[in-house]
């Protein structure tokens, strides 16, 4: 029995390729051991073409039509709702094929809870094709119809036998398509943004007004500079670069909160970065007599936690400046994995 793993580039084909390295296993002890289990993987943008979203199995049933698999589950990243739910699977039990949503499946334990999807879609969709005696798998063993993971409804699309869906979708969508955008490349994918910073925050470390500013403030100011200067970097990126999708249809403002929460998690992981480095920048250069001197009174650890609260700030600020200078393909490369760029490219045309 061979099932085939047709996925989107980036994340889903990642989290394909681990599955399949032990999914003939794990189907063979689930599902029967009675058969042969062979998995393939094939790794294909099928989707493309599809601005809208719609018809995605269609487009799926059309890819793996004469490949000789006798099962196939075509893995996308494409957020899909319904007037359901969020969908995490649409199945075509007479073509034995199956779509798979990843952002449905959420922002944790991915790799999990699609394996144990991929298995009940199999088990669903191998009832036609297999006539072996399961009674002696244990119950608990037996993948269930939704995994535990969702419900079934009925098909808005009368080309799909059954639609999986769950509750709580439109937050699993946030969090999957988050997941998919990677928010960490943002840290480390903005090179003039990065020059910028550490100006900012160098000019904050070797001033000692700075250091006098930052001991004379308090702390519900320093909660204030902080946020203030995180939402000039978010939005400076945001507005600058046209992350922002104008389109009012429920898809793109799905897609748009996940850009706000890719970029704020991205700028709060650059933030503590930047003020990892501060903090021991600040230790190392600023002689504790000195600083006591400065401040006329003696000094502890948050004097200098304050300084590095106040060089980061700075230095976020003098980011988002320096983000302005960024090629706006060099933006969407830190914010968006290389699936979505190239899917919004497809959208704009």
């Amino acid at each position: 029995m061979v099932v085939g793993l047709l996925a989107d580039p980036d994340l889903p084909v990642e989290i394909a390729r681990r599955i399949a390295e032990d999914l003939p296993d794990v189907l063979a002890e689930r599902i029967t051991d009675q058969v042969s289990w062979e998995v393939e993987t094939v790794c294909d943008p099928f989707e493309a073409g599809a601005p809208d979203y719609d018809r995605l199995l269609d487009k799926a049933r059309q890819r793996v039509s004469g490949v000789g698999w006798d099962i196939a589950i075509c893995i996308t990243d494409v957020p899909i709702r319904t007037a359901n739910g969020a969908v995490v699977a649409d199945v075509s039990i007479r073509d034995h094929v199956a779509l798979l949503s990843l952002p449905a499946m959420g922002g944790f334990r991915l790799t999990r809870h699609t394996r144990d999807v991929i298995v009940a879609l199999v088990d669903e969709l191998a009832g036609g094709l297999i006539a072996v005696d399961r009674a002696d798998a244990p119950t608990d063993e037996r993948p269930s119809a939704t995994a535990g993971l969702a419900r079934r409804a009925a098909p808005v699309d009368k080309d799909v036998d059954t639609e999986l869906v769950r509750s709580w979708g439109a937050l699993r969508l946030l969090a999957g398509l988050v997941r998919a955008n990677r928010p960490w490349h943002l840290t480390v994918g903005l090179s003039t943004a990065l020059a910028g910073a550490a100006t900012g925050s160098l000019f904050g470390i070797l001033y000692s007004t700075i250091w006098t500013l930052g001991a004379q403030l308090d702390w519900w100011r320093f909660v204030a500079v902080t946020g203030g200067a995180v939402t000039v970097f978010v939005v400076w990126l945001i507005a600058g670069h046209g992350l922002w999708e104008r389109r009012s249809a429920p898809v793109y403002r799905l897609i748009n909160a996940s850009t706000v929460v890719t970029v704020v998690t991205g700028v709060l992981l650059f933030f503590g970065a930047l003020l990892l480095i501060n903090l021991t920048a600040a230790v190392v250069v600023i002689p504790p007599d000195f600083f006591a001197t400065q401040l006329g009174r003696p000094i502890g650890p948050f004097d200098y936690l304050r300084v590095a609260l106040m060089a980061t700030a700075m230095g976020l600020v003098a980011g988002a400046v320096g983000s302005g200078l960024e090629d706006d393909s060099t933006v969407r490369q830190a914010a968006y994995s290389q699936r979505e760029q190239r899917r919004r490219s497809q959208m704009a045309q």
